[in-house]
């Protein structure tokens, strides 16, 4: 049984140099990961666990099998489908050819989260060159070519493999503009309408709701949509961009991507009351985020699509991203389901049965029927003014209407 060794950096709070934090070693069959903190890292008064919940500081980190032998923390680091097509594209090989140690392994700057995976100690930094704004075109070329099979400009595939170390399926690269890091999600060829108007409509909304949310912008490029949201996960520090640390609500639950019959906003809420800095705040947000997840019919809500930022002393709930409506079509079907159980009625998407679980928020039935008013309102008067400001006409509107307009209670 072969074993791969992984020394494990941290990036420590405004620090652009990574320390070794400790050593991770993997059995790749039959998918077994095992982890110990470094001595030397375990002394700095400023050291910062790499996951609060499955490594705490100073105690012995039991074996993990989730994840084909990762923690969820590592498993956050490592891309999802789009950057595993880019990544594959370079080695000239299928993306399912390649295992999860060669994704984690794969040297990237922009990975989410402030953890980097080196092969040894003096392994050197990996290379912050995330392409320009300016880049953007030659960049949606290239993911055009990438998502549709077709040969593509190497240098510029490298340009794009460079930021795109997300998660996620859909065309995306984090590039630099005006001093900071910006995702920029790209429209796909499958977009049954302006997805990154859409989104960034949507995320429009939210923000006129009270929610949580990141800078974001929208911009056309070529006659292209681009949505652009700044990468909550980094700030711009003198010479660089200092790292915060990251961790999804499928890992704060140790949960596996195999466990969706698990997936329940219960777990995530206990989670939280056990590793947040400000429970309260953080359970009333995740409320509220539910209660417009049902209200725009964004019913891809699952645990990757909430996320954490690691803090001295625990987590806080990170700002809102990927939400984006469903596509309805008025008269066919009035049902539809959350990714993770809500309620006493499951995952099914309705206020009502999200305030069923208002003890789970620590949340009265009164207050939790208050708040999912207020957000009812507040969707009701205020989707279609945020979706024209977004730049949709009137048949974008008609093609959307029942999206944003069903009120479920």
């Amino acid at each position: 049984m072969a074993t791969t060794r992984v020394y494990v950096f941290c990036y420590l709070p405004g620090s652009l140099e990574a320390v070794p934090a400790g050593l991770f070693d993997h059995d790749e069959r039959p998918g077994v990961g095992s982890f110990a903190y470094g001595r030397q890292y375990l002394e700095r008064p400023n050291a910062l666990p790499a996951d609060c919940v499955a490594l705490p500081l100073g105690v012995e980190a039991a074996p993990v099998t989730t994840n084909g032998g990762l923690y969820g923390v590592f498993r956050d680091a490592t891309p999802d489908y789009w950057g595993r097509l880019v990544i594959a594209a370079g080695l000239r090989s299928p993306p399912e050819s390649l295992t999860e140690m060669d994704y984690l392994m794969h040297t990237h700057a922009t990975r989410v989260g402030n953890l980097d995976f080196r092969a040894s100690l003096d392994a050197p930094e990996p290379s912050l060159a995330p392409p320009e704004f300016q880049d953007i075109e030659a960049l949606l070329e290239t993911a055009e070519g990438l998502e549709q099979g077709r040969s593509v400009d190497e240098r510029v595939r490298v340009l794009l493999e460079r930021g795109s170390s997300l998660g996620g399926a859909r065309p995306k690269c984090t590039l630099a503009r005006d001093g900071e890091l910006w995702l920029a999600k790209f429209p796909s060829h499958q977009d049954w309408i302006s997805v990154p108007r859409l989104e960034f409509a949507t995320m429009q909304l939210a923000t006129r709701c009270g929610l949580k949310t990141p800078e974001a912008r929208l911009e056309s490029v070529g006659g292209r949509d681009v949505y652009l949201v700044r990468r909550f996960d980094r700030e711009a520090v003198p010479g660089g961009w200092a790292r915060r640390g990251y961790l999804s609500a499928l890992s704060l639950a140790e949960w596996d991507e195999r466990d969706r019959d698990r997936w329940s906003y219960r777990t995530v809420a206990d989670r939280i009351r056990r590793h947040a800095v400000h429970p309260g705040r953080d359970l009333r947000e995740l409320f509220r985020r539910i209660a417009f997840n049902i209200l725009v019919r964004n019913t891809d809500d699952h645990p990757r699509n909430h996320g954490f930022l690691l803090e001295p002393g625990g987590v806080s709930l990170s700002p809102l991203f990927d939400v984006e409506p469903a596509r309805v079509r008025s008269g066919v079907g009035t049902d539809y389901f959350l990714a993770m159980s809500v309620g006493e009625e499951g995952r099914v998407a309705s206020l009502a049965n999200l305030c069923s679980a208002a003890p789970t928020f620590n949340l009265s039935r009164a207050e939790a029927e208050d708040l999912t008013r207020q957000m009812q309102e507040c969707v009701a008067s205020t989707w279609r003014d945020a979706l024209e400001q977004a730049g949709f006409d009137k048949c974008d509107m008609a093609i959307l209407a029942p999206s944003f307009g069903a009120q479920v209670l």
